[in-house]
């Protein structure tokens, strides 16, 4: 039976004595990330910085989330880098103050890719044909740099190849048929 390289316990088994600076730079960050909200919670509730044995618990909900992503870093890792971080953490509060929670994203709003641009005569979202080119179904047209027009029957839109500097680009343009 093969051993499955994802799981936390063969991440354990393979390397016991990994150390908090073996992590890779998108897990600390993603880390250090839990760890400064967990330090402004409580700082929110208690109005000050966790002293006692108030770090430990907060490293334990900090060490549950890097357990429940597979991440694996010894639990004395994570509580010396807590501890060497507080300080900072603290000074941070401080001067800039707890961060405001940024509102959880509902289904009916924008999301990246997304073309926002409604046709100014019917109303329709407009559909991109090309990058920079956008139709709707009654007739009217944008242009990254002509704004809105209106098609006719002789326009042919088409990708032209420019030189810029020393490469060449794809460009949309607007032709006349022949």
């Amino acid at each position: 039976m093969k051993k499955n390289h994802h799981t936390l316990a063969y991440k354990q088994q393979k390397q016991p004595n990994k150390s908090y600076k073996d992590l890779k730079q998108k897990h600390k960050m993603k880390i250090a990330e839990w760890m400064f909200r967990e330090t402004c919670s409580y700082f929110k509730e208690h109005g000050e910085l966790p002293e006692g044995d108030a770090p430990r618990d907060a490293v334990d909900l900090i060490y549950e989330k890097i357990k429940s992503h597979s991440i694996w870093v010894p639990y004395d890792e994570v509580y010396g880098a807590y501890l060497k971080k507080l300080p900072q953490y603290g000074k941070r509060i401080r001067e800039d103050g707890l961060p405001e929670e940024q509102p959880q994203k509902e289904k009916g709003e924008k999301k990246k890719g997304n073309s926002s641009k409604r046709c100014p005569a019917c109303g329709r979202k407009m559909k991109q044909q090309f990058i920079g080119l956008q139709h709707c179904k009654c007739g009217t047209s944008w242009k990254k740099d002509i704004g809105f027009f209106e098609r006719t029957s002789d326009m042919v839109f088409v990708l032209e190849r420019r030189k810029i500097g020393k490469k060449y680009k794809q460009r949309p343009a607007v032709h006349a048929k022949k």
